[in-house]
């Protein structure tokens, strides 16, 4: 009996059948406890990928309002909260949609992103607001793998920020900039650039007619219409490239909203490269009326006398009929009138009356032609368009080649080359509004100057022999939708 007892025990300490079940059943509570961490991680990273990327999109959303203008700030918190929610894919169902819960909004960044966005500058308000952060409420995650079982949690979360910034760049810009013509002596800068986004969007301030004097006393403050020259790389300051510049179909600049370089000095002949856009070809562009890179506008009407290329009262050369711009009759040929009156003490700003009847007369009664509709009427002295929107009709609808009894059209006759279209269009100047006075700007170079916005100014008239003056009518400030702009939108967090 022993002996059997012996031979069991034997046996079965020689039986290694299933030996390994123990390990096994070790290991595979240690391989699904990684398992499911692994998941729990990957979740994690999953959530806070999609976190990451919801707050990019509000920071971008928000950055790409911010042009400068008072209410920037205001549009850019609307485009923020109006951005399509986008839930994630984990977190509590309670919480998975990206929740904006903090905004603020700098003027300048740390210059080390190792430092924290405290140390930046606030921005004051919307005229100086170039960067918006972002930050997202935390999202909550109910993991898998029983942490408290260990001492830990069952719930994570995950949060995320963002910052982008905006800057508004113009290329094949003129090289000029004008101080604001709407601010007023004594106006924070934040209430000249409001007065500037007032009259861009009121009809009644658009046809205004501005008068632009060139600055040229270095020691006085500038003023409101007050206009100059800007220094840009491919320009130069030159009065040769300058004039270039002003003729050129496509200047070689591009200007930034944060910044732009003043070119000190008056330029006297600047009437040589601004009215080639009217069919003049005259001193260093006289030799130019053959080249497409200088053609004018296909619309040229300015109320200069017709005659032989050469003569007495040449247009191509620049010489205008009697009693301009209204010309007196039988042969009477009329351009785009100034204002009746100028209630501007420094006459830079008239009161946008001016005698729309005398000139569709003059130059489109012969051909009994309608007159452009505006407000639901036809246009008149009383119920007055700009001169603009006048210009623009006569070509939308072919009337260019209407003559008025003094026989001209405004049909280009001086350029001898083909008119190739009308973009970007010859008589709107891409300029630089700066607000001068808020600035407390003088003459000379002037480094790294703000610009309040980017303007689109209609010339109504060109130059006339010495004169510097320009007439021109606000049109609108330059948006994300124009050819010229290409903003620059960009995450730097």
């Amino acid at each position: 009996m022993r002996h059997a007892s012996a031979d069991l025990f034997r046996a079965a300490w020689d039986d290694t059948d299933g030996l390994i079940l123990p390990y096994v059943t070790m290991m595979l509570v240690v391989i699904v406890g990684v398992s499911v961490l692994a998941l729990d991680g990957a979740r994690y990273m999953s959530l806070q990928t999609q976190l990451q990327n919801g707050a990019d999109a509000l920071a971008l959303a928000g950055a790409a309002e911010l042009d400068r203008l008072p209410d920037a700030q205001t549009r850019a918190v609307r485009a923020i909260e109006n951005l399509l929610a986008n839930p994630t894919l984990f977190g509590g169902e309670a919480a998975r949609t990206v929740q904006v819960s903090r905004i603020d909004f700098y003027s300048r960044l740390p210059p080390s992103d190792a430092q924290p966005l405290s140390d930046g500058l606030l921005a004051r308000d919307g005229t100086d607001a170039r960067f918006v952060a972002v930050t997202v409420r935390p999202v909550a995650l109910n993991t898998i793998l029983p942490a408290s079982f260990f001492g830990g949690s069952n719930v994570v979360s995950a949060g995320a920020s963002a910052v982008a910034g905006f800057d508004q760049v113009v290329c094949q810009a003129t090289p000029i900039f004008v101080c604001n013509p709407y601010e007023a002596p004594g106006m924070s800068y934040e209430q000249a650039s409001g007065a500037l986004q007032t009259a861009a969007g009121d009809p009644a301030m658009q046809r205004r007619l501005l008068r632009w004097h060139q600055y040229g006393n270095s020691d006085e403050p500038y003023r409101a219409g007050d206009y100059g020259f800007l220094d840009t790389p491919l320009v130069g300051n030159s009065s040769a490239a300058l004039i270039d510049a002003l003729a050129y179909t496509s200047p070689p600049a591009c200007l930034v909203q944060n910044g732009v370089t003043f070119s000190p000095g008056a330029l006297s002949a600047a009437r040589e490269g601004l009215n080639v856009r009217f069919d003049i070809y005259e001193g260093s562009m006289s030799s130019r009326s053959d080249d497409p890179n200088y053609q004018p506008s296909p619309n040229v009407r300015k109320g200069y006398v017709a005659s032989a290329r050469g003569g007495e009262g040449n247009a191509c050369s620049g010489q205008r009929g009697p009693d301009w711009p209204i010309g007196a009759p039988p042969n009477q040929a009329t351009g785009l009138p100034l204002d009746r009156e100028w209630p501007d003490l420094e006459g830079r700003m008239g009161s946008g009356e001016w005698n729309f009847s005398t000139y569709w007369q003059v130059n489109h009664g012969a051909d009994g032609r309608a007159p452009p509709t505006i407000n639901g009427g036809p246009a008149s002295n009383s119920n007055l368009p700009s001169r603009y929107a006048v210009y623009r009709y006569e070509i939308e609808q072919g009337y260019v080649a209407d003559r008025s009894p003094g026989g001209e059209s405004g049909a280009p006759a001086c350029y001898s080359g083909r008119v190739l279209s009308d973009v970007p269009d010859r008589r709107v100047l891409y300029v630089a509004l700066i607000n001068c006075q808020s600035l407390a700007l003088r003459g000379g170079a002037q480094l790294h100057v703000p610009v309040a916005a980017f303007g689109k100014l209609f010339l109504t008239l060109p130059l006339q022999q010495a004169q510097t003056d320009i007439y021109a009518e606000l049109v609108a400030l330059v948006k994300p939708h124009d050819g010229t702009d290409f903003d620059m939108v960009q995450l730097y967090r």
